[in-house]
C-alpha cells in the first residue's frame, strides 16, 4: 500500500480580483475552496492513476469535515486522517494580474496525545509500502516525525522523502528509498547534491523546479529532461504530480528512464492545467517527453 502523510495540510480559498489594492476595499471576481497539501496532491494524482492510497496526517476544527468532502471524492483515497482539536488552517491564494500571491497560516497545535494517535496507526504499515512525507513539517513535532521515519525504516517500509532539509539530513542515517529535491531544500549544485545523496545511501534523488530542467539519480545513472516553460500555466502541485508519477512508474516495475518520463509527464499534465493532472493527460504527453542521460 502507498501511504502520504501531510503534517499540515491547508484548506486553500482561492480569489482573483482585476488587481488587489493595499489599504482599499477589494472584491473578488471568482471564489473556491479546496484541499491543500502537498502529500494530498500526490494522493489525489496517485487516485487519477486509479492507484489506491491511504492519506495520513492531521485534521481538525470547524475546517475538518470541509476538508474531507474534498477527500472523499476522490475513490481510491482512503483519508485516515488523525482528528485534533485545534483547526486545520485556511491559506488564502490570492490572483491580480496574473500573479498569485500566497498567505499562508502557521498551523494548528498538536498535542502529545493527539501524535500518539497517528503514531498507533502506523502500526499498519508494513515491509515493502511506501511512506511518503510531503511537506514542511512543525517545529513541535520535528523529532517525533524524525523517529517515526526511523522506524519506520527499520520495519523496511520505503520511505520517500520530499520535505525541508533539516528533516531530511537527520534521516540519512536511515534507509531512504527516494529523496525529492527542489530550490527549497537544496544546498548547492543539482548534479553534486544529487550524487552526494546518492553516495550517502538514498536509492533514488529526484529534482525539480519550475522553469529548470528536472533530474533523476541513481547508483547507476544520471538522467535529464528539459521543462516546456512556454507551455505553463499553473505550476501548484506540479512537484507532487512529479512525484506521483514517478511512484507509478516504479510500482509497474518500469525501468529508471520510463519512470522518469512518467513523472516529467506528470509534473507538465498539472502544469498545463488549472487542476492537478489526469491519466489521459499524462498518458498523451508521456511520447512528448525527452530524456537525456548524462
Amino acid at each position: 500500500m502507498i501511504y502520504t502523510c501531510t503534517t499540515n495540510p491547508s484548506l486553500d480559498y482561492f480569489i482573483s480580483l482585476p488587481e488587489l489594492q493595499r489599504g482599499m476595499d477589494n472584491r473578488c471576481d471568482t471564489e473556491l475552496f479546496d484541499a491543500g497539501g502537498k502529500g494530498v496532491n500526490v494522493s489525489i494524482v496517485l487516485n487519477n492513476f486509479h492507484i489506491p492510497n491511504v492519506a495520513l496526517g492531521f485534521l481538525g476544527g470547524f475546517t475538518k469535515d470541509y476538508y474531507l468532502s474534498f477527500i472523499t471524492e476522490y475513490p481510491y483515497i482512503q483519508p485516515l486522517f488523525t482528528t485534533i482539536e485545534d483547526n486545520t488552517r485556511i491559506n488564502l491564494k490570492i490572483m491580480d494580474k496574473m500573479v498569485q500571491t500566497d498567505i499562508n497560516a502557521k498551523g494548528p497545535h498538536i498535542t502529545e496525545e493527539e501524535f500518539n494517535k497517528f503514531h498507533q496507526r502506523l502500526n499498519g504499515v508494513y515491509a515493502g509500502d511506501y511512506f511518503i512525507l510531503s511537506g514542511n513539517v512543525e517545529e513541535e513535532i520535528k523529532d517525533k516525525i524524525v523517529d517515526v521515519i526511523r522506524e519506520l525504516s527499520q520495519d523496511n517500509v520505503r520511505i520517500i522523502l520530499d520535505t525541508d532539509r533539516d528533516i531530511l539530513n537527520r534521516c540519512l542515517d536511515a534507509k531512504i528509498f527516494a529523496v525529492k529535491l527542489n530550490d527549497n531544500n537544496i544546498e548547492g549544485d543539482i548534479l553534486e547534491e544529487g550524487k552526494k545523496l546518492i553516495g550517502k545511501g538514498v536509492e533514488y534523488v529526484l529534482y525539480s523546479a519550475p522553469d529548470k530542467n528536472s533530474y533523476f539519480f541513481d547508483k547507476d545513472t544520471i538522467l535529464t529532461s528539459e521543462n516546456d516553460s512556454a507551455s505553463l500555466v499553473n505550476v501548484t502541485g506540479s512537484s507532487d504530480s512529479l512525484l506521483a508519477g514517478f511512484i507509478y512508474g516504479i510500482i509497474r516495475a518500469a525501468d529508471a528512464m520510463e519512470s522518469f518520463k512518467y513523472a516529467n509527464a506528470a509534473a507538465l499534465a498539472t502544469s498545463m492545467s488549472n487542476d492537478l493532472a489526469s491519466k489521459e493527460k499524462i498518458e498523451e504527453l508521456y511520447e512528448t517527453i525527452e530524456v537525456k542521460k548524462l
